[in-house]
């Protein structure tokens, strides 16, 4: 595997030096100290209300993502009305490619949109500016206190190695979904006071009560009837699985790093759900699903409205932290979606001040609260006082206490995103990521153990291999 990183290291150096050859060595990883360097630089955080520069932000281009930013476009012009600021568009898909012809075009915005998988290509590739001068100059103005601000969640969100590359302007982590009606029918105990269905429940507890809705299923005759939408085919459940079970996927020196023993604890834990009829096994349909309201349980880390605006299951669900499988080792799935400054930024200081003032804006009280009521963010603030308890943050205050918002903030220690995706060139990680949903979605559910493993392992080394010339 070492000879394929090396190998693309070659491809990427020449991709990325716009014709002119590089040489070809070990692949430098973003935490090898030698890529990525404190870049020194200052910026202005009192800007006159009269500054007058023009910037550009590059996001998705999907409706929700328009109506957040251009929220917060209206919110920054009140504050200062003569910086102007044009969006530009890109596709996920395409992603690295838009990123890199527009970098070497030095035609890239100065803000960059990215989330918790697509930020390692920033970072690997020098183009997001390391934010450590940011964060400390802005304490050192007093716009904001770093560690009293600002959430544990936000403070790991856009870093590698202890080293901030993006801010953060929203948090998702996986929560379990439940139809209270069916949970009640089955004869589950919903009652707060005595209910295991609650914040930290443990693995034991969340099965018993998948099993109590499933024998529910089974009483009314449908045996096709799962209860557990269990989304084992999503990174954000499919890797805290694993690292819950103490194992790795890509060791820091990129190589592929779970072992054959952790491998067969991954294997039997998803055969049990399969054994216990809690979810589907091969070639099996379940009858069911949640937002048809007829499913139990779901793991899902999208907002509650997006199931409280559907007829069938509009004041008929809760949410409750994702179960804890292996008590401290737990991992609980998490990622944001944020923007990283361009580091091309910093030769342009008027253009460097704005764009900062505009970050600056997105993570600050008022720029939050704005993304949320006028843009449509409900997705958790990283800022400590919107939290699920402040009564007023716009992210879930049209809820009140129908809904238990807490459940998406619960756990900050368990919390775990693709991390090992910084230990590999960030070309790979698509397919990295699809090897890894496929073995415990699939393999794991209709091959042998053995098999099951062996087919991880070679789809691994085939990713790292198809770049061998």
């Amino acid at each position: 595997m070492k000879k394929a990183i090396r190998s693309f290291s070659c491809a990427l150096a020449l991709a990325l030096t716009a014709g002119m050859f590089a040489a070809c060595g070990e692949y430098k990883r973003p935490d090898s100290g030698n890529e990525v360097t404190k870049t020194d630089y200052t910026i202005n955080f009192n800007l006159p209300a009269t500054t007058k520069a023009e910037i550009k932000v590059i996001i998705p281009d999907k409706e929700t993502e328009k109506k957040i930013i251009d929220a917060a476009i209206e919110g920054f012009n009140q504050k200062y009305p003569l910086i102007t600021v044009t969006k530009n568009y890109l596709t996920i898909d395409s992603y690295n490619t838009t990123i890199q012809r527009q970098a070497q075009a030095g035609s890239l915005a100065e803000v960059i949109w990215c989330d918790s998988t697509n930020y390692y290509y920033l970072v690997s590739n020098s183009i997001a500016l390391n934010l450590d001068e940011f964060y400390e100059q802005g304490e050192a103005a007093g716009q904001f206190d770093y560690d009293a601000d600002f959430t544990s969640d936000f403070r790991k969100s856009g870093t590698f190695d202890g080293v901030p590359y993006a801010v953060p302007r929203s948090i998702d982590s996986v929560v379990t979904f439940y139809n209270k009606d069916v949970l009640t029918k089955a004869g589950v105990d919903l009652n707060p006071e005595t209910t295991v269905v609650k914040n930290g429940w443990t693995w034991e507890d969340f099965l018993s009560v998948c099993e109590q809705v499933r024998a529910y299923y089974v009483k009314q005759g449908n045996t096709n009837f799962y209860p557990l939408d269990a989304n084992l085919g999503w990174e954000a459940v499919s890797w805290p699985v694993i690292k819950s079970l103490g194992g790795e996927v890509i060791n820091e020196e990129g190589e592929f790093a779970l072992t054959q023993e952790v491998a067969g604890k991954v294997y039997d834990f998803v055969q049990d759900l399969v054994e216990r009829d809690l979810i589907p096994g091969a070639g099996e349909k379940n009858g069911v699903s949640f937002e048809s309201g007829t499913g139990g349980l779901l793991f899902q880390s999208t907002t509650i409205d997006h199931y409280e605006t559907m007829a069938l299951l509009q004041g008929k669900f809760d949410i409750v932290s994702f179960p804890l499988i292996n008590g401290e080792n737990s991992a609980i799935g998490y990622g944001f979606a944020g923007y990283a400054l361009n580091a091309a930024a910093v030769k342009d200081q008027t253009k460097l001040d704005a764009a900062a003032a505009f970050i600056n804006y997105l993570i600050s009280y008022d720029g939050q609260q704005k993304v949320a009521k006028d843009g449509g963010l409900t997705l958790p603030s990283g800022r400590t006082d919107l939290s699920a308890e402040t009564p007023d943050a716009n992210w879930h205050g049209t809820y009140g206490d129908r809904f238990n918002v807490s459940a998406y903030t619960y756990g900050s220690e368990y919390k775990v995103t693709q991390d090992f995706l910084g230990y590999v060139n960030p070309t790979f990680s698509t397919k990295l990521i699809s090897a890894m949903n496929t073995y415990v979605n699939s393999y794991c559910i209709r091959e042998s153990k053995d098999r099951a493993y062996t087919m991880f392992k070679g789809a691994v080394e085939d990713v790292f291999n198809s770049v061998v010339q």
